[in-house]
């Protein structure tokens, strides 16, 4: 793989400063793992249901390589755009080819853009942040997994966010508005399985996460996380301590329609959820490079972290009307979902593994039951 090296490689600007962490320079990360990663994820839901966009920006510096994605949903298209290159030795630069993010104020305001290119897709978005991010770690080091495996370790934070600005797919072009239309975010580091290729990938089971990235005006639900507003007089953020899902199928493709989750604060307080999907809108992450059940994107099989070129563009377009291709696609899925919890109702992301959660309700797994029409 060839890779420019400049006179101070790999020193970068960064390490004029004294923020070191490690006895070595800041593009030199802690662990010798091949998944080593640091990677962004955005949503932007729509309330009306019209446009559903998932995009993201991940480095791997093991790897030495960077590379970023977008995928639009609209009236039964799904397009995606995917850059990837190489990392350099500045792992500041949150760019990759076009697309480009900017951190205004920390923790409150970014931009994300993608300029045009050769795809029919671009945006310039402003995005305001209205929850509070809170750092969790995500695993230990050491701890050993249900397989008997050490289990990744990895951490990070969540937050949602109100957007305005325009998304550019397929020659028709979208307004937003803070208000209307809402998102999450996450920031995540450490290592994880699913970068790197099928070599890197641990043996997995039948078994799916079902998550709630759901954002009502004053609280929030981002997995298993209970978020509260920017300002709120409760410091860090709550938790889900458990969750009872009654969930709905096609009944050709076995995927995710919607379905009712009750939620157990651990506070105390219940948060019954009513999810239902907006049409057809789906974003298909296998197409962005995160793993499939047994492969990666579809039809080139390439992972999070792959070299294939430096700033090499690919794009594709995909008709999810068909339940062929819906199948053809599915993985590791994205449903854009009406929502309503008592008489509050907005947009959310019904996140998991088709059709890995149909077969968790068909066998009885705790927690898991069909919803009864």
């Amino acid at each position: 793989m060839p890779r420019e090296v400049t006179e101070h490689s790999p020193l970068s600007a960064l390490d004029e400063y004294p923020i070191q962490q490690l006895p070595r320079p800041i593009r030199i990360v802690e662990t010798t793992d091949a998944r080593a990663y640091n990677r962004y994820w955005f949503s932007v839901l729509d309330r009306a249901g019209e446009v559903y966009m998932v995009t993201g920006f991940g480095v791997y510096p093991n790897l030495d390589t960077r590379e970023a994605y977008a995928i639009v949903v609209n009236d039964g298209t799904h397009s995606t755009v995917t850059i990837r290159g190489l990392l350099g030795d500045n792992p500041a630069n949150i760019r990759c080819g076009p697309w480009h993010a900017e951190v205004i104020e920390p923790f409150r305001q970014w931009r994300l853009t993608l300029d045009p290119n050769e795809s029919p897709i671009g945006f310039d978005l402003h995005w305001r942040d209205t929850k509070r991010a809170v750092f969790q770690q995500l695993g230990a080091p050491g701890v050993a997994s249900a397989e008997g495996r050490p289990r990744l370790s990895s951490a990070g934070y969540e937050t949602f966010g109100s957007i305005e600005g325009t998304i550019t797919c397929n020659g028709r072009t979208f307004d937003l508005e803070y208000g209307r239309t809402r998102g999450s975010r996450d920031h995540h580091w450490g290592a994880r399985d699913g970068v790197g290729g099928r070599a890197f990938m641990e043996p997995t089971s039948r078994i799916s996460h079902c998550g709630q990235w759901i954002e009502f005006d004053d609280w929030a639900i981002w997995g298993q996380r209970h978020l509260y507003n920017l300002g709120d007089d409760r410091l860090s953020a709550g938790r889900v301590a458990k969750m009872e899902y009654k969930l709905r199928f096609d009944p050709i493709t076995h995927h995710l329609l919607g379905g009712v989750i009750t939620n157990t604060l651990d506070s105390g307080d219940v948060k019954e959820i009513h999810y239902e999907q907006i049409g057809t809108q789906v974003a298909y992450l296998r197409c962005g490079g995160y793993p499939g059940i047994t492969s990666g994107s579809p039809d080139d099989d390439l992972y999070h972290g792959m070299y294939v070129g430096d700033d090499e563009i690919s794009f594709r377009i995909d008709d999810v009307t068909d339940p062929e291709v819906r199948v053809h696609l599915a993985g590791f899925d994205d449903h854009l979902c009406s929502a309503r919890c008592g008489d509050e109702t907005t947009v959310a992301t019904l996140e998991c593994r088709n059709p890995l959660v149909y077969e968790m309700c068909r066998d009885g797994v705790p927690g898991f039951t069909f919803l009864d029409d």
